[in-house]
């Protein structure tokens, strides 16, 4: 089994996170997206996904489990996201 290098490593990770990037502002143009500050060992990215009230996390994040799932499965990297409330503007 060839292991990728270091260079195709962070390749492989700027694009899986482009492509979560691209995808979740296409289907939700009002999100917000973060980086998580959890340090999980099996995880290339650990990403939170803000949206209004007007969109259910549960469908939100059961979508976002699928694509990452697919980027796992063309790049072999994985992501961990989480769907959350964009803060209530005062």
């Amino acid at each position: 089994m060839r292991h990728k290098t270091k260079k195709s490593r962070g390749r492989s990770l700027a694009e899986a996170a482009l492509r979560l990037s691209q995808w979740v502002h296409e289907r939700y143009p009002e999100a917000v997206i973060t980086s998580l500050e959890i340090p999980y060992a099996d995880e290339a990215l650990t990403i939170d996904v803000s949206l209004p009230e007007a969109y259910s996390l549960q469908e939100v994040s059961d979508t976002l489990i699928h694509l990452c799932l697919k980027i796992e499965d063309e790049l072999g990297v994985t992501i961990l996201t989480q769907a959350s409330r964009l803060p209530h503007k005062a």
